[in-house]
């Protein structure tokens, strides 16, 4: 799970929709009907699922601009040339910018075998505004600066020492500055390729969901305080 999350590379290779997929919405089957979220519902399953994927459908420029932390951006247009990337565990989750883009999405993926796939149709700006609102959101920059470990440290307890701990690892917060954690792994994760790559990424962007904020992990060597 962890490692299809680190790799994800999509393509920029252009296909255009289908006519025949847009005919297909106006009798939307039952499968269809049941991957439409509220706002609130999606923000929870992103929150809450285990290696859930979200996927922002508008194009480079509107994502550049905004988008919700550890958002992937896959505009619609390179959709269909990336089915066979996207993973097939763990809860697929879709906005665009209000424009339709998102169910289109779903029944592509509906009708390529894919399931636990969702959406929300309302688009990013109301989807951000109800992040905003929601109670059950951390929202990291307004934490005050004795209570962000606190709230990182929960995290790291609730989302991914447990992940370490079965290959007999774990990791220490050194220091916070800001948006950048610096960590020292020990036990198996000290030697581990993994420690610099792929769970180094899973743990970014598992902290950046949860915590709604863009966060650098940095791995340092025990005793450093910053690294080479």
């Amino acid at each position: 799970m962890t490692e299809s999350k680190a790799n994800l590379e999509l393509s920029r290779e252009q296909v255009t929709p289908s006519s025949a997929a847009d005919a297909a919405l106006a009798d939307p089957p039952p499968e269809l009907a049941k991957a439409k979220l509220s706002l609130d519902e999606l923000l929870h399953r992103r929150r809450t699922s285990p290696g859930s994927y979200v996927f922002d459908l508008r194009d480079v420029e509107s994502f550049r601009d905004g988008h919700l932390p550890g958002a992937y951006n896959l505009p619609f247009e390179y959709l269909e040339s990336n089915l066979h990337r996207l993973p097939f565990s763990g809860d697929l989750l879709f906005y665009d910018g209000g424009e339709g883009q998102a169910v289109q999405a779903i029944k592509q993926l509906l009708d390529n075998g894919f399931g636990d796939s969702y959406y929300a149709e309302e688009g990013y700006e109301p989807l951000k505004a109800a992040l905003e609102a929601s109670p059950d959101e951390v929202k990291y920059q307004r934490l005050p600066p004795e209570e962000r470990k606190a709230a990182i440290e929960k995290v790291l307890d609730e989302r991914v020492r447990e992940f370490l701990a079965r290959d007999g690892g774990g990791l220490d917060v050194k220091s916070i500055e800001d948006g950048r954690i610096l960590v020292s792994y020990f036990g198996a994760c000290g030697g581990c390729g993994s420690s610099t790559a792929g769970t180094l990424r899973f743990i970014q962007t598992t902290l950046t969901v949860a915590l709604n904020h863009e966060i650098e992990v940095v791995p340092v060597e025990e005793g450093e305080t910053h690294p080479h």
